[in-house]
């Protein structure tokens, strides 16, 4: 049933700040999808907490809020700002295990300043785990600090969330393009099956990178019937990496509201749709 809630998705890509809001009044609908241009790269402020331009992104994030009486906040965070694993669910049951683990792959960090979430995955033997630290989320923690009620969101996540808009069968793989980094996330039967993240210098790096990463993770080249891909320049990942995915598998482009199956008032945009694509999810769930 529709709620009196709104919903504010982000996410951020080179130097546009993308955000759409939910309508509280209609189902899988928004009230608008919008694009902000910036003169710098509004990523790398948000990574860097670069102090001269934050205020500005946070004045604008009051203004939207203000503007479209937002009441929550969901923001995608970049692949880089964690750190995902597997691991046997046995060491998740197992508190001591759990600790060594983590203090493991945080180097040594203070444990206060670490900030761990299990995530269940489609073989029960193993659990994902993610981890975020005070120091990788100061930038966004300084973006949002007006703001009461605030969601951090992976980039897997935005798949879980079209399991919730559209409930598909099936298989299907979702990759995320940043800057200099993609996110690779597949799913099963409604549930995630496994999650990684390539970093790279040069797209053309990626075909020997994704060869590599599957080496060691199978899901990577399983059978996925639909192929998601979306972010920067989703189109030049799609021609280097298409060679690499499961020949039966359709590849969709999340470039129009049809494809993700939702309504706004707009049909048309002055920019690339499937740069909002993931603040497009956010704000339905």
């Amino acid at each position: 049933m529709p709620t009196t809630n709104v919903c504010l998705g982000l996410c951020f890509f080179d130097h546009q700040l993308l955000y759409a809001a939910s309508d509280p009044q209609k189902n899988a609908c928004l009230s608008r999808i919008g694009a902000i241009d910036f003169n710098f790269d509004v990523a790398d402020a948000v990574l860097s907490e670069n102090n001269n331009y934050l205020p500005g992104l946070r004045n604008t994030l009051a203004d939207l809020k203000k503007r479209f009486s937002v009441t929550h906040v969901r923001v995608l965070l970049y692949p880089t700002m964690e750190c995902w694993t597997a691991l046997p669910k046995l060491v998740y049951d197992n508190a001591e295990e759990r600790e060594a683990h983590i203090n493991i792959l945080m180097n040594g960090l203070p444990r206060k300043q670490i900030h761990p979430v299990w995530h269940t995955l489609s073989n029960e033997n193993f659990k994902l785990l993610q981890l975020r630290t005070d120091d990788t989320l100061k930038g966004v923690q300084t973006l949002t600090a007006d703001i009461s009620s605030v969601d951090y969101v992976s980039a897997f996540e935005i798949g879980e969330n079209w399991i919730k808009h559209v409930r598909p069968g099936g298989s299907f793989l979702t990759i995320c393009c940043f800057k200099k980094c993609i996110s690779v996330n597949s799913f099963i039967l409604g549930k995630l099956r496994g999650a990684t993240y390539i970093q790279f210098d040069e797209p053309e790096d990626l075909p020997y990178l994704w060869l590599q990463r599957a080496q060691t993770l199978p899901w990577m080249q399983g059978l996925h019937e639909q192929i998601q891909v979306y972010g920067r320049e989703a189109w030049h990942i799609i021609e280097i990496l298409q060679p690499f995915w499961d020949e039966a598998g359709t590849v969709t482009k999340m470039d129009t509201l049809n494809k993700m199956q939702v309504k706004a008032k707009e049909d048309t945009y002055g920019f690339d749709l499937e740069l909002a694509y993931p603040a497009i999810m956010l704000a339905l769930n």
